[in-house]
């Protein structure tokens, strides 16, 4: 189903967030996608629509704040030459949240909720991106971990479907697997399920529990099984039973584990840590300039360097635009690679109107990756603040 939005403002959010999803879930390769056309007649007139697919994946648009503003401030450099800056900010947030609500029973997985901001500044306010602009880039930073949130844990088991030998049967059942070889699954179960109502067949009823598996619903192939060793006694249902109980076990500890895990998201949360601890070192009236000054990763310390600015911003700390001090760099042909020195970056710092600048690098491997934080006075050109490799510190 689309994203709704419980403000009209959020309507073309909601839908870029549509459009996002259908994306990465089709990028999953683990799922069939059915148009909302085809459910949402029934399920508006309440009627059951679990013959055409498993579960409806559903969101929300609950809130977009925005936060802009403009300020003024002065540098002087060696020569006692002052100049004023005025540096505009925009900071955007979004409060979305998504779920899957299962078509047979319409139990909820989920709600998963997500939280983000995003923000920019500029010499005028002219020069700022939308709110629209900055609540996509939001969207599009939070949703790249959907495929975590819907296929968290996956392992591949092949099974072979059963063959049955009553020869009355078999036309039926060669239909039947012609659905399956067409990916039809859900026509498949169906097919299987009506020829086991009819015949008891076991082969039938093995199938239509195998088929229940394949579309996530290995509960209902317990509670199916369970229903033809009642009906039939047969021992080959007891059998398939108890493998069909062991992977609800398995997957049981799975949830456990997940549910003791923090899902936070990685770069919001060692963005809260760097911001809380660097503005412990800020003087007043700073203008700060965070720099990807890492030479791997750089995706994560861009998100790291998003989320810090966002909650700087948010604490009335003046973020010097990025674009700005990025041409100048290009313009000394400066390349941030991990290597730059403290010298480079003071001249630069300098040229973009900033008197703090704060390195983002990654440290270490594996259980002793940390996020390394440096905070230059750009004026006096020394360090006053070097993270340490403290476990707050992990990535």
């Amino acid at each position: 189903m689309p994203f709704e939005a419980n403000n009209r403002a959020y309507k073309s959010i909601a839908q870029h967030a549509t459009n996002v999803a259908i994306n990465k879930i089709q990028a999953t390769n683990n799922f069939t996608l059915v148009s909302h056309i085809m459910v949402e007649p029934r399920r508006l007139a309440s009627q059951s629509f679990d013959d055409l697919i498993d579960a409806m994946f559903v969101g929300q648009i609950t809130h977009v704040g925005e936060e802009s503003s403009c300020s003024q401030s002065k540098t002087t450099d060696k020569k006692g030459k002052t100049t004023v800056y005025t540096t505009c900010t925009r900071a955007v947030l979004v409060e979305f949240n998504y779920s899957f609500v299962r078509a047979r029973d319409g139990t909820i997985i989920g709600p998963i909720n997500k939280k983000g901001s995003a923000s920019a500044s500029n010499e005028s306010m002219n020069g700022l991106p939308s709110i629209e602009t900055l609540a996509k880039k939001v969207i599009d930073a939070q949703m790249s971990t959907l495929y975590q949130d819907i296929v968290p844990y996956t392992v591949t088991v092949s099974r072979p479907l059963a063959k049955e030998t009553d020869k009355t049967l078999q036309p039926q059942m060669e239909a039947s697997l012609e659905h399956v070889k067409a990916g039809n699954y859900i026509a498949a179960r169906n097919a299987y399920i009506s020829i086991y109502e009819s015949s008891k067949s076991m082969a039938a009823a093995e199938n239509a529990s195998i088929l229940l598996e394949a579309l996530g619903e290995t509960k209902a192939a317990a509670d199916f099984m369970q229903r033809v060793i009642a009906e039939t006694g047969n021992p080959k249902a007891k059998e398939i039973l108890a493998r069909i109980n062991a992977e609800l076990r398995q997957t049981e500890k799975v949830d456990e584990f997940k549910a003791s895990k923090d899902t936070k998201n990685p770069a919001e949360k060692i963005a809260a840590v760097a911001s809380s601890e660097i503005q412990k070192h800020l003087p007043e009236n700073a203008r700060v300039w965070i720099i990807n000054n890492s030479a791997a990763e750089n995706v994560l310390i861009d998100n790291v360097i998003d989320n810090m600015a966002s909650m700087l911003l948010h604490s009335g700390i003046t973020i010097v635009d990025r674009q700005n001090t990025n041409l100048l760099q290009a313009e000394q042909r400066f390349q941030m690679s991990g290597h730059v020195n403290d010298d480079d970056i003071v001249g630069i710092g300098n040229l973009a109107g900033a008197n703090m600048a704060v390195m983002l690098s990654v440290i270490g491997s594996g259980a002793t990756r940390r996020l390394q934080v440096r905070v230059l006075d750009v004026q006096k050109g020394i360090l006053i603040m070097q993270s340490d490799t403290d476990e707050k510190w992990s990535l």
